[in-house]
């Protein structure tokens, strides 16, 4: 597993330096297990992470994704984290003016990895499993929608929908929604984002 990030950032390093466009977005999420529990004095809080270099080949490229926890005040979930890795078909063009609009498709595999009270064990459980990824996005300097596709620990299909507003430059608000969770444990998953995009043409 460590080989295989170290291997990923490697390879994004060096392509960054031959890529064009490339689209780095990164905040600090506030991740809740049950949506009508929300409360941040109960959430899991991660990083986020996300490299998309375009058009490396026509109009092909790669990205990489990744959530990873730093402190969870959740009493169920100590963490939950989750790696992509994909290839996208994304399209980016930016204006003058530094209005810019990112669109497309993404496919690849998502590796997630939880930490969550089960009650079939009375205690503590790490749950690690793959599952393929695929995705739809839309992103402008203002505001954006994602909708991706993969599956749980049980191999249900997972539909997680996140919106963003952008504003003063850079920074963004995010929230994301799943009906769904990564795991039996978990009902379903909702989180807020607060970062920053950028975009390079």
């Amino acid at each position: 597993m460590k080989k295989i990030l170290l291997l990923s950032l490697i390879f994004c390093l060096f392509s960054t330096v031959i890529a064009k466009p490339v689209r780095f977005k990164f905040g600090i999420c506030d991740y809740s297990p049950v949506l009508k529990e929300f409360n941040t004095k109960n959430g899991i809080y991660r990083l986020n992470g996300r490299l998309d270099l375009l058009n490396l080949s026509s109009r092909l490229g790669l990205g990489t994704a990744m959530n990873i926890s730093f402190k969870s005040d959740n009493h169920d979930v100590d963490y939950y984290n989750n790696y992509d890795f994909y290839v996208h078909n994304l399209y980016g063009n930016k204006s003058r003016e530094g209005k810019y609009i990112i669109y497309g498709l993404t496919a690849g595999m998502r590796i997630t990895k939880v930490k969550t009270v089960s009650p079939d064990y009375y205690d503590k459980v790490t749950y690690t499993f793959s599952s393929f990824l695929l995705g739809a996005m839309v992103s402008r300097n203002d505001w954006g929608l994602e909708i991706v596709c993969s599956q749980n620990e049980e191999n249900n299909l997972k539909l997680d929908f996140a919106t963003k507003y952008q504003f003063s430059h850079s920074y963004y608000l995010e929230a994301a929604y799943c009906y769904i969770g990564p795991v039996k444990e978990i009902e379903e998953d909702f989180s807020i984002t607060f970062g920053m995009e950028f975009f390079s043409n």
